[in-house]
């Protein structure tokens, strides 16, 4: 009896890690083709907390995905611009900051995933912007100001994660 009890825990604990899917979109990838924002570097905004101060650098592609990746310390663009060259093989391997983005008048709007806090599946990550020009967008959810930053070598957004 306690090898069956034993073996249909096992078998449950089995279909409820199978079952666990990523959130999907909803929305799909689409070109983007507009000139509301720029492509050719990345977005930023910075903040602060416990003292010290960091950027948050969001990547948006022609090809309609967006790719957050990540905080860093803020000790200056260069150093910001070296750690994402140097961490980007690491992230564009991670699901996690992928995404979609859709430009409506002058509106983005995105979906990211993001990390789960204990659940199963990766969550899908909503926002929504007012876009201000071509360089600056302010988030609707954080009140925080985005602002554009050329950047090359700019990555590419390669992934196999979003068709």
């Amino acid at each position: 009896m306690k090898q069956i009890i034993k073996h249909i825990k096992l078998l449950s604990l089995i279909l409820i890690l199978c079952s666990c899917k990523d959130e999907k979109f909803s929305f799909q990838k689409i070109p983007y083709t507009g000139d509301e924002l720029r492509t050719n570097g990345y977005y930023f905004t910075s903040y602060q907390t416990l003292g010290t101060n960091y950027i948050i650098v969001n990547f948006l592609f022609r090809d309609g995905t967006i790719l957050s990746a990540g905080s860093f310390e803020n000790l200056g663009f260069n150093v910001v611009e070296q750690k994402l060259v140097e961490r980007y093989e690491l992230i564009r391997k991670n699901k996690i900051g992928w995404g979609v983005f859709q430009v409506i008048e002058d509106i983005i709007i995105s979906e990211t995933w993001t990390t789960n806090s204990g659940g199963v599946g990766l969550p899908v990550y909503k926002w929504s912007a007012k876009i201000e020009n071509d360089t600056t967008f302010l988030r609707n959810d954080s009140n925080q100001t985005w602002h554009y930053k050329q950047f090359s070598p700019k990555p590419d957004s390669t992934n196999r994660f979003i068709p």
